[in-house]
């Protein structure tokens, strides 16, 4: 999408040229809180449909079910005393979303400053199972990879309307 605004050198012109802009701003603002609003409900669809298979303990974990407007766009909440567990995993298990790894804080953190069974024997018991660790379901990087991918779609179909 493309304006072109052509100004001559006046005050007048200069005057015109605020008018459009200001115009052209007030009908792209509410287009582009329908992009950040269509997008973050994309989100919390994939991101709901990875917490659909939440196993191993670890879950308490929650997603609001509609977006949360802030001050320049939407968020997409998930809450819960596991949110940690369900998105990096835990143990063996856990995934760094990358590389160089983006978990906020070290991997066996929690074991090391609370039951200490995964630090001090190396696995844990979790409803008659042993285990190492639990899996990292990630649902939050899978909604930002789904957002990111339907960007170029969404914006289309917006700014057709």
């Amino acid at each position: 999408m493309s304006r072109d605004i052509v100004i001559d050198l006046s005050a007048e012109s200069c005057e015109m040229a605020r008018i459009k802009l200001e115009e052209f701003q007030k009908s792209i603002k509410p287009k582009l809180d329908e992009i950040c609003k269509r997008l973050a409900e994309i989100g919390i669809r994939e991101a709901s449909a990875h917490l659909a298979g939440l196993s191993d303990g670890n879950d308490d974990v929650a997603i609001e079910p509609s977006p949360v407007k802030i001050s320049n766009g939407y968020k997409i909440v998930m809450s819960g005393a596991d949110v940690y567990f369900v998105e990096y995993g835990t143990g063996d298990q856990v995934d760094m979303h990358g590389n160089p790894p983006s978990v906020p804080v070290g991997a066996k953190t929690y074991s090391e400053t609370h039951a200490q069974k995964l630090s001090t024997y190396g696995f844990w018991w979790y409803g008659g199972n042993q285990l190492t660790g639990t899996k990292a379901y990630m649902p939050m990087y899978y909604a930002g990879k789904a957002m990111r991918d339907a960007f170029p779609k969404v914006v289309k179909e917006v700014f057709k309307q």
